[in-house]
C-alpha cells in the first residue's frame, strides 16, 4: 500500500509539472487581459493533433515537434487575438464569453472534421522506458517532459521579471490605465500576451504527445485542469501555480491508483469546488 503511494506521488509531482506548464499560458492570459479564455483547452488539443501531424509526416519524434508547432501556435493566437479579441476586450465579459465559447466549439469542430473521432498517438518516442530508483518506476517520457517544463516555466518566469516585455506585460496586469499613460502600448502587449499563452500550449501538446494519444474532446479535460489549477494558485505567483500543478497531479494519480481510473475528473472537479469555495483567492495569490 505505502509503495503504491509512493509510486502514486512519483507519477503526480511529473505530471503536475507538466500540467503546471499548461496552465501557465492560461494565467498569463487571464491575469494580464482578464480573459476568460474557455478555448484553452482546446489550443493544447490543436498542439497534440499538430504534434501527430508532424510525427508522422516527417517521422520526427513527438518532443520535437514543438520546433514546429510553436511558430504555428504563436501565429495562431495572433491572428486571433486581432480577428476575435481586440474588439472585445474593453466590452462585457458576456461578449468575451461567448466569443471564447465560440472559438471552442469551431476548433473542437475543426479536429473532428480533419482527425476524426479516434483518438490519435505516436507509435514511437525516443523518450520511451523507465528508470528504476529504489524499487519504484520512473518513465523516461514523463520524467524527460516534467524537466523540459520545468525550464520552459522557469524561462517564462525570468521574461515576466527581467525583460522590458515582461515587465509590460505585468504593469499591463496590475493597472492597465497607468501603464498605458507610462507609454505602453497595451493591444501589442495584449497580442504578444495571447500568442505566447498559445505558443506555450505546443511545447505541453508536443511533450504530452511522447506518452499518451489525443483526440477532439481532449480540450474539455485541459482547459478544466487548467483552471483547477489557477483557482488552487491564484493570480501572480508562477511557484504557486507550479505547486498548484504538482498538487493537482498527485490527486489525479492517487485517485486513479486507489479509487479509479474514471474518478480522475471528479477529484479536479472537487478540488476546483473546494477551493473557489474555501479560499476564492487562492493558496499563493497575490490579488
Amino acid at each position: 500500500m505505502i509503495d503504491t503511494a509512493v509510486q502514486g506521488l512519483i507519477t503526480g509531482v511529473m505530471m503536475g509539472i507538466v500540467y503546471a506548464l499548461v496552465a501557465l499560458g492560461l494565467s498569463i492570459v487571464f491575469g494580464v487581459m482578464n480573459l476568460t479564455n474557455f478555448a484553452h483547452g482546446d489550443f493544447v488539443m490543436l498542439a497534440m493533433f499538430l504534434s501527430y501531424t508532424f510525427g508522422t509526416l516527417f517521422a520526427w519524434d513527438a518532443v520535437l515537434t514543438p520546433l514546429i508547432t510553436a511558430p504555428l501556435l504563436f501565429l495562431f493566437g495572433l491572428v486571433t487575438y486581432h480577428l476575435l479579441l481586440d474588439r472585445t476586450l474593453r466590452l462585457a465579459w458576456m461578449v468575451q464569453l461567448a466569443v471564447t465559447v465560440g472559438l471552442q466549439i469551431v476548433m473542437r469542430a475543426g479536429a473532428l472534421t480533419i482527425w476524426k473521432a479516434s483518438p490519435r498517438a505516436l507509435a514511437y518516442s525516443f523518450i520511451q522506458g523507465n528508470i528504476q530508483i529504489a524499487g519504484f518506476t520512473i518513465l523516461t517520457s514523463r520524467l524527460v517532459s516534467a524537466v523540459v517544463c520545468l525550464l520552459f516555466i522557469i524561462g517564462i518566469a525570468y521574461f515576466l521579471n527581467k525583460t522590458w516585455a515582461g515587465r509590460a506585460m505585468r504593469a499591463a496586469s496590475d493597472d492597465l490605465d497607468a501603464a498605458t499613460l507610462m507609454g505602453v502600448n497595451y493591444r501589442r502587449i495584449y497580442a504578444l500576451t495571447f500568442s505566447i499563452g498559445a505558443a506555450l500550449t505546443a511545447v505541453a501538446g508536443g511533450l504530452l504527445m511522447s506518452f499518451t494519444q489525443v483526440d477532439a474532446n481532449a480540450g474539455m479535460r485541459f482547459g478544466l485542469l487548467s483552471w483547477a489549477i489557477i483557482a488552487l494558485a491564484g493570480l501572480g505567483s508562477i511557484p504557486g501555480l507550479l505547486v498548484s500543478g504538482i498538487i493537482v497531479g498527485i490527486s489525479e494519480a492517487l485517485a486513479v491508483t486507489f479509487i479509479d481510473p474514471r474518478s480522475r475528473l471528479l477529484v479536479i472537479y472537487l478540488i476546483f469546488i473546494l477551493v473557489l469555495w474555501l479560499r476564492p483567492k487562492g493558496l499563493f495569490g497575490r490579488r
